[in-house]
């Protein structure tokens, strides 16, 4: 039997209140609404594939029009916005998005993020920094600000982000990682 705050304690049947198998656990459930940012390449679009090969309806979101258009084309019934996640009003464009083609949202895959400048801290260009931390930082927090109440509102979401601590959330058991016999204490 699996100890309290498992992941085998915690991934439970939607249906039943029986343990279910962890690579059962990682399978999305069919009908979920989800918003992938960056969603239209690489990691984004592998992601937004399997969700929508799962029988979810996904939205997309990504800077990059044509490899949006590509993947809209390539994957039918996907949906999609431009949008630069860094820019408020990008990120409202996208939220009627998917309020027009999804009706509500389950899940969000907060995905945007940029590599950023390389070099010595006294050659790195102030704009390139910043453009950095819009795309890193900025956006996870706007994309979050808006999704939460949708989020809420759906009754589907298990789990949150550091700024949508709810008390379903917090009342979840987690997993803790087993201290090291030795080494540095674990708070």
């Amino acid at each position: 039997m699996a100890r309290d705050g498992c992941i085998a304690d915690t991934a439970r049947s939607l249906h039943t209140d029986r343990p279910m198998a962890l690579h059962d656990s990682l399978r999305p459930a069919p009908g979920l609404r989800v918003l992938i940012t960056a969603g239209a390449g690489g990691i984004g679009a592998a992601i937004a594939r399997a969700f929508h090969a799962a029988g979810a309806q996904v939205h997309v979101c990504d800077i990059d029009r044509l490899a949006l258009d590509r993947l809209l084309t390539e994957s039918p019934g996907l949906t999609g916005t431009p949008a630069d996640a860094s820019v408020p009003a990008d990120v409202d464009a996208v939220f009627e998005g998917v309020r027009h083609h999804l009706g509500g949202l389950d899940v969000l895959v907060n995905n945007a993020g940029i590599a950023g400048p390389t070099a010595a801290i006294e050659d790195i260009d102030a704009a390139a920094w910043e453009r950095t931390l819009a795309v890193n930082l900025d956006s996870q927090f706007h994309f979050a600000r808006r999704a939460v109440p949708l989020l809420k509102a759906s009754g589907r979401t298990r789990a949150s982000s550091p700024w949508a601590r709810s008390r379903a959330a917090s009342a979840m058991p987690t997993a803790r990682p087993t201290p090291p016999a030795s080494g540095p204490s674990w708070a």
